[in-house]
């Protein structure tokens, strides 16, 4: 008997796709609330459960004003653009100041907003950013309970699309990346993927696996989009204004990596977050951290080397999960990537098991924050590395039968492609 039967045993069925569609209907219906509620409050001038209106979208509102009417380098001086989003958002306290961290092309998408005032701004981009996530989504799934179920997630719902991040910008470019390469699209996978070279930390490690798996043609278009990213930077902010990005680069890894308590940890999914909260942000948790991902890299990498001649699929899906975690610098609206993680992952690995994690994936980010705050611990770090490596194993431990690139995976009815 297998822990899944037992749990059930315990607790009973898992939610079937009824339940899991009626779950999301609620989840987005509360957070369409949320969200009317923060706008109420917002164009007050008010905050919102003691976030002012936006969010993160602040910075990159700020940066898109500074090439409108700055120098475009000015993005990456901390004085400047702190001042501008305190004058284009009042609500803020007067200590928070957000660092745009961003490849410079990625303020251009933000001067036509910066136009408009920071409100409305906001709810432009608010339309925009569901937008892109449900094509994603959309390429993605085929039937409707994944769909619903991705959309509904409250690392989406909360911090991503309320909190104004841009990490569907990502999302999109590693769904098109997933769905190319299924296809064997090899080139323009590589090419999809370097779409999210404006954040190096989520591309670097799908990168290197590729390398590793001789992926030769998806290496070449990574390369190909990122001196095309690098030809986009320095035509925004010139050579100086590049090396002032990589300076900022360079200060997110030192706050990261540091030993001050410089970030909320507890936004963060990490190794080194998760141990700097467990034990402290001492010499010690580095090690761990280090330790325990190189262990977790080592073996991702024997797979992709063992794969060079197989199915590499499904070793997708493990990276993505496993980036998540094994990586210095992820906050939890990056996350919303597992989504493509899960859609590759129910074409091969369907059943209780399958289920049982899609359950943990989507509950365990409601819990997460507050339980990190309280005792210490980050449950989305165990959570994504666990869901990686069984992944990992289960690939390892059957002979899966390859899937026709031109179909999409069925949530409701995962295939069952165990031999």
């Amino acid at each position: 008997m297998d822990f899944t039967t037992r749990l059930e045993r315990l607790i009973g069925p898992l939610p079937g796709p009824k339940e899991a569609r009626a779950i999301s209907i609620l989840a987005l219906i509360a957070g369409a609330i949320l969200c009317a509620l923060s706008l109420y409050y917002g164009f007050h001038g008010e905050t919102f459960m003691g976030r002012p209106l936006g969010g993160d979208f602040v910075q990159f509102y700020a940066a898109g004003k500074i090439l409108n009417t700055r120098s475009a380098a000015d993005i990456y001086n901390i004085d400047t653009i702190v001042w501008i989003e305190h004058q284009s958002l009042p609500s803020m306290q007067d200590t928070q100041m957000l660092l745009f961290g961003n490849a410079p092309y990625i303020a251009l998408l933000f001067r036509p907003l910066a136009r408009l005032p920071y409100a409305w701004a906001y709810c432009v981009w608010l339309a925009i950013s569901l937008a892109i996530y449900a094509a994603g989504l959309a390429i993605l799934f085929r039937r409707q309970t994944g769909y619903l179920l991705a959309l509904s997630s409250p690392m989406f719902l909360l911090e991503t699309w309320i909190g104004g991040q841009i990490s569907v910008i990502a999302f999109l470019a590693i769904t098109l990346f997933v769905d190319n390469f299924r296809r064997r699209h090899f080139f323009l996978a590589g090419l999809a993927l370097s779409i999210a070279a404006y954040k190096p930390s989520l591309i670097a490690i799908p990168a290197l696996m590729l390398i590793i798996g001789a992926c030769w043609r998806a290496v070449a278009g990574i390369a190909a989009g990122s001196m095309i990213a690098a030809g986009l930077s320095i035509a925004t902010a010139g050579i100086a204004g590049c090396r002032r990005w990589l300076d900022t680069l360079r200060l997110f890894g030192l706050l990261a990596t540091g030993t001050e308590a410089s970030i909320r940890r507890v936004k963060y999914v990490d190794f080194n977050s998760f141990f700097s909260m467990l034990i402290g942000a001492n010499t010690l948790a580095r090690v761990c951290a280090f330790a325990i991902t190189a262990l977790m890299l080592v073996w991702l990498a024997h797979e992709w080397w063992k794969s060079r001649r197989g199915n590499q699929e499904i070793l997708i899906a493990a990276t993505l999960a496993i980036m998540l975690a094994a990586n210095f610098y992820v906050p939890v609206y990056d996350t919303i990537v597992l989504a493509a993680a899960a859609a590759i992952t129910a074409q091969y690995l369907g059943g209780r098991t399958f289920q049982l994690w899609v359950l943990l994936l989507y509950l365990v980010p409601s819990l997460t924050q507050s339980f990190a705050e309280f005792a210490r611990v980050q449950l989305m770090t165990p959570l994504v590395a666990g869901f990686g490596m069984w992944i990992l194993y289960s690939a390892r431990s059957h002979r899966l039968k390859p899937v026709p690139p031109a179909i999409r995976p069925d949530f409701e009815h995962p295939a069952r492609s165990l031999q």
